[in-house]
């Protein structure tokens, strides 16, 4: 039986994989690393850097050294299979995105989200591990938003968009995946026969779109519809206001699209339990701007956009205002 060494063991994606491969293998838990030698391991399981950042996008500077160290100690010690977890949002979300995208996507994470980029990083990292001997592979998964246990939510909370304003006019699609799918596709790509190497998608068939999305999250109402140019303000003003989950530098995922096609994976004999609504009614209710009485949270709402287009109206004024000072001879 091969052996496997697990970093990210005590998450809830982590513990499921653990007892998965337990089953009659050696299971090294990793947490945190600490240069433990991993000589006669045969698969590293990488989940540490993909379970997700804290609500406000901090970044996982840490994990990334722990990869750093994890990969070092499986050069020196003859590794030659590595399954890491990464994220979809390595895709970035923009206007122009494929609906759904496939792992020949460009990764275009956004910059302003540390944690997107850092997966990104992650990625690079187990690529040039891959990179440093021939008989090397590396299967890296990007799942969609992973729908895990109430206190592993604050991705889901951040990236679904399931609060707080929408664009007018336009319904965004959206996707969440199973944790325990994930689990399972982790351990597919880990007791292969044969070598799993590259990205692979992880989501099931399809999507949803937002409103219908918030409504099987447990939203009293679907979230109200503003202009583009003022979602990203009010959803700012909502997470300054501790009502909304989203952190502004996340904005761009919870106004663009960037589901995933996982063709590639169900090829390998993969097949999600969970459709992506399944998923989502796993969870349990929306942040406390969803759980509001519809009239509550349009009076909220009307509030904040009046706000922000009184902003909008008495910057240019002020400026012009400043501008004729400038201008004006001084008596």
């Amino acid at each position: 039986m091969p052996a496997f060494a697990v970093t990210g063991p005590t998450t809830t994606l982590g513990g499921l994989v653990v007892a998965a491969l337990g089953g009659g293998a050696a299971v090294i838990a990793l947490e945190p690393f600490n240069r433990v030698a991993l000589e006669g391991v045969d698969v590293l399981v990488s989940l540490a850097v993909g379970c997700g950042p804290a609500p406000d996008g901090a970044a996982t500077a840490g994990r990334l050294g722990e990869l750093r160290r994890v990969l070092a100690a499986a050069d020196a010690a003859g590794v030659s299979r590595v399954v890491h977890v990464s994220s979809a949002v390595v895709y970035g979300a923009a206007a122009d995105n494929a609906v759904p995208l496939t792992e020949d996507a460009p990764l275009r994470p956004d910059p302003a989200f540390a944690w997107a980029a850092e997966l990104a990083e992650a990625e690079r990292l187990v690529a040039d591990w891959r990179a440093g001997a021939p008989d090397r592979s590396a299967a890296v998964l990007r799942p969609a938003l992973v729908v895990a246990a109430e206190e592993e939510q604050a991705v889901l909370r951040a990236l679904g968009g399931l609060a707080g304003p929408r664009v007018a006019g336009r319904d965004r699609p959206v996707q969440f995946v199973h944790v325990e799918d994930v689990a399972s596709a982790v351990v597919l790509c880990a007791t292969s026969a044969s070598p799993v190497d590259g990205p692979l998608n992880v989501a099931p068939q399809g999507w949803t779109d937002d409103g219908q999305a918030a409504a099987l999250a447990g939203a009293v109402a679907p979230p109200p519809r503003v202009p583009q140019r003022l979602v990203g303000p009010v959803r700012h003003l909502l997470w300054l206001l501790r009502i909304g989950a989203t952190p502004p530098r996340a904005a761009a995922y919870v106004t663009h699209p960037w589901v995933v096609a996982a063709d590639r994976l169900r090829a390998l004999g993969w097949v999600p339990a969970h459709t992506t609504e399944e998923a989502l009614v796993a969870t349990t209710s929306c942040s406390a701007l969803a759980t509001l009485t519809p009239r509550r949270r349009q009076q909220i709402i009307l509030v904040v956009v009046t706000l922000l287009g009184g902003a909008l109206i008495l910057t240019p004024i002020a400026a012009t205002l400043r501008a004729i000072r400038r201008t004006s001879p001084k008596r």
